[in-house]
């Protein structure tokens, strides 16, 4: 017998030390107060521990983890539950599972702060990978292009032979309502382009991270091109903008679900008397600041745009709409897929609205580039 205790008393030390070194740098990041059992409840539903372990003792455990009753489970209380409430057929899945639901649940500080989600692990990828791609194949083409007699210009010198392009007479090549964004009319078209989804695109990738940011990019390249069909029949077209335009959608987006987020303390006297530069930063950084530098940049150029498509349309085709379906999607998708800080019920609602009038508008689109007979004689010369 005494054996069976020592040896149960190794087992346990060991089980400590194996909560120190996995869970107790998670609690640390909930601050003192710990994690909330709403949160935690909810969490080891969606990870599947009521496969293993009924509802009935999943709450009899966490009431009894409550030891001070405060709506919170402390990381000493944590331990306590699981070395003492805990059977041994239990401790394994409850373990496995409130691993992953502790780290899925966001502490309160940076629930209520924005800039508390701001880190680069992982780094931003798809923007700097998309960017070097776009330039690459603009060089590429740059130098055929001078080999040709045609060589590239500030604002003129586009490879329209190239499968890339989208070409109205031959939209059956599905890809190319994709690929038009890496070609490009002139240096100061990728130029721009590249500076303005170089300086919001990375901003956005270190919040939200870059498998969201890429998914928005591609599929706002792909509106912003399935607009440009329905409204110009004959027109070609080329460039990033699409892609561009759903980036600035994307920050209204991520703008309109963390409002409340951006605006954490940015118009707190005591953070200007601690840290001055704080202080202004998060004024600079907050909500009402970031919405109207979006509206500054896209309202002018978009305005410009249309004007140069109606008053000179046979010098300067500009995809107009392009840019404005980038837009739109950036806005309807960021709602839905951009990391939301802290998910409320409207918010809830307004992702399922935005959803449903992105597929609409794809919906629409892709019945009226198949029935529409208004397009230029199909080219099915490569068939």
């Amino acid at each position: 017998m005494a054996a069976s205790r020592y040896e149960e008393e190794i087992e346990l030390r060991t089980f400590r030390k194996d909560l120190d070194e996995n869970f107790k740098p998670i609690f640390d990041k909930h601050e003192i107060e710990g994690v909330a059992v709403r949160d935690l409840r909810r969490e080891l539903e969606e990870e599947g521990l009521l496969e293993h372990i009924p509802r009935r003792r999943m709450d009899q455990l966490l009431e009894q983890a409550d030891r001070d009753a405060d709506r919170h489970i402390t990381y000493r209380e944590f331990v306590h539950m699981m070395t003492h409430d805990l059977t041994a057929e239990e401790r394994k899945p409850f373990r496995r599972m409130m691993r992953a639901a502790i780290a899925d649940i966001i502490p309160r500080r940076q629930r209520e702060d924005f800039l508390a989600n701001y880190n680069c692990c992982p780094p931003p990828l798809f923007i700097p990978l998309i960017s070097v791609a776009e330039i690459v194949i603009f060089i590429v083409y740059a130098i055929e292009l001078k080999d040709r007699g045609t060589p590239v210009t500030a604002t003129s010198g586009v490879a329209m032979y190239s499968p890339l392009v989208y070409k109205p007479t031959r939209r059956y090549e599905a890809w190319r309502f994709i690929t038009y964004m890496f070609m490009h009319q002139g240096y100061m078209h990728i130029l721009f382009n590249m500076i303005f989804q170089l300086m919001f695109g990375l901003s956005l990738e270190v919040v939200h991270k870059w498998w969201r940011v890429g998914l928005v990019y591609v599929l706002g390249a792909l509106a912003g091109c399935l607009a440009h069909s329905v409204s110009d029949h004959n027109v070609g077209l080329v460039g990033a903008s699409g892609g561009v335009y759903a980036i600035l959608g994307a920050h209204v987006a991520a703008i309109i679900i963390n409002w409340r987020e951006m605006n954490y303390r940015c118009m707190d006297p005591d953070e200007l008397d601690d840290d001055m530069c704080c202080g202004i930063s998060r004024i600079l950084l907050s909500a009402p600041v970031r919405l109207a530098i979006i509206l500054i940049l896209v309202v002018p150029d978009t305005a410009l745009a249309i004007y140069r498509r109606v008053t000179e349309p046979d010098v300067f085709k500009v995809g107009v709409t392009a840019h404005i379906g980038g837009f739109l999607a950036g806005v309807f998708l960021g709602v839905v897929i951009l990391r939301n800080i802290n998910r409320l019920t409207w918010e809830r609602t307004l992702g399922w609205v935005t959803l449903a009038l992105f597929l609409a508008f794809f919906a629409f689109c892709t019945l009226f580039n198949a029935l529409y007979d208004g397009y230029p004689e199909t080219d099915w010369s490569s068939l």
